[in-house]
């Protein structure tokens, strides 16, 4: 996604992207297996914050999220050849609206579980049956001793477990709204975007290369597949995407608005 706009009429800045380097996924930097040999007595610190997102203004979005995330994010798609499903989290480029000073989510918004996962994080092997549980050890987020260890007795803590369950409810999720995602691009129902936004100051942005679904091509899908896609509950992800739509205006007012110290 990039913005272009400038206080007054119009103009622009340069596009810029919310990605990493493409080695390592979004926010992690150094991933290590977690195992005993080398974090026992290594512990999850108990306030972590969100600072690692601040500078991010769109994340992957399962499609198990969409009714919730539709609230408070818009839910687009990224597009190809790295077609994926977004929140939306800022209309300027890598400035999230959802992480105070403070490094605190904004109260009252929903989570993508993309950022709840941090730092913890999935490795699949080459040949994409294996699936290891890693941790970020650039994250800041371990400490020696503390009250959250990552192992007790040589054995995984009721904290790796629980990381353990969420990272495979992510994965299950993230499969099943990738097969979603290359549903819509085989269609032809994936569209290009944009919003235009338009601040009290007079300043104009324009938030380009997004993609969203369609609605008279997704109106014409035959039958047969509207009914395959409700057995498979994408339906209310569609539907949910189209009702994202209108949550940027709300970004547009977190944007206007000052800073939250």
């Amino acid at each position: 996604m990039a913005t272009t706009g400038k206080r007054g009429r119009n103009g622009g800045t340069e596009p810029a992207s919310a990605a990493t380097p493409p080695q390592l996924p979004l926010f992690y930097r150094e991933l290590t297996v977690v195992e005993p040999g080398r974090h026992a007595g290594k512990s999850l610190k108990t306030q972590i914050g969100y600072g690692f997102a601040r500078n991010t203004h769109a994340v992957l979005l399962n499609g198990a999220e969409f009714e919730t995330a539709a609230r408070h994010y818009p839910v687009v798609f990224a597009p190809a050849p790295q077609t994926a499903a977004l929140a939306v989290l800022g209309v300027r480029p890598n400035v999230n609206l959802f992480v105070d000073a403070r490094e605190h989510w904004r109260s009252g918004t929903y989570l993508p579980a993309y950022v709840r996962r941090y730092p913890f994080i999935f490795h699949e092997s080459a040949d994409h049956q294996q699936f290891t549980l890693c941790i970020d050890e650039a994250s800041g987020a371990l400490e020696d001793g503390g009250a959250r260890p990552l192992f007790v007795d040589g054995k995984p803590s009721e904290l790796t477990q629980n990381a353990l369950q969420f990272c495979t409810a992510f994965q299950r999720d993230h499969l099943s709204t990738r097969a979603f995602v290359t549903e819509l691009e085989e269609r032809g129902l994936l569209v290009p975007n944009e919003a235009a936004i338009t601040f009290a100051s007079g300043e104009k942005l324009t938030v380009t290369g997004f993609h969203i679904i369609d609605r008279d091509r997704f109106a014409a899908l035959p039958d047969s597949a509207i009914l395959e896609w409700r057995r498979k509950g994408w339906l209310a992800w569609v539907f949910a995407h189209f009702v994202s739509q209108g949550s940027w205006s709300l970004l547009a007012d977190l944007a206007g608005a000052p800073p939250v110290a």
